[in-house]
């Protein structure tokens, strides 16, 4: 399966990664907040910060859809950096 591709201004086309807003935010500000990272079996990536991966399923869900961004992967790779994480 294909992962659907994003443009980013930065990166260019790219494929499409889904993280929280903390992580888009901290992008932004260069301030590390974690990063639990995964790879789906359908080629997805996909992370979160330290203080969402603490919340219980039910808690996360409940902060609704605002709370997961998508960027490319070329952004998550810089966000991983950040936090000083290295994806395999």
């Amino acid at each position: 399966m294909k992962v659907p591709s994003v443009t980013c201004g930065t990166h260019g086309k790219q494929p499409q990664t889904f993280v929280c807003r903390h992580i888009i935010e901290s992008l932004k500000t260069g301030e590390p907040k974690g990063f639990w990272w995964s790879r789906g079996p359908d080629g997805v990536w996909d992370a979160v910060c330290n203080e969402c991966n603490a919340l219980d399923q039910a808690a996360f869900d409940a902060l609704g859809p605002d709370n997961i961004g998508v960027i490319c992967l070329g952004c998550f790779e810089d966000a991983a950096a950040l936090n000083e994480v290295e994806l395999e």
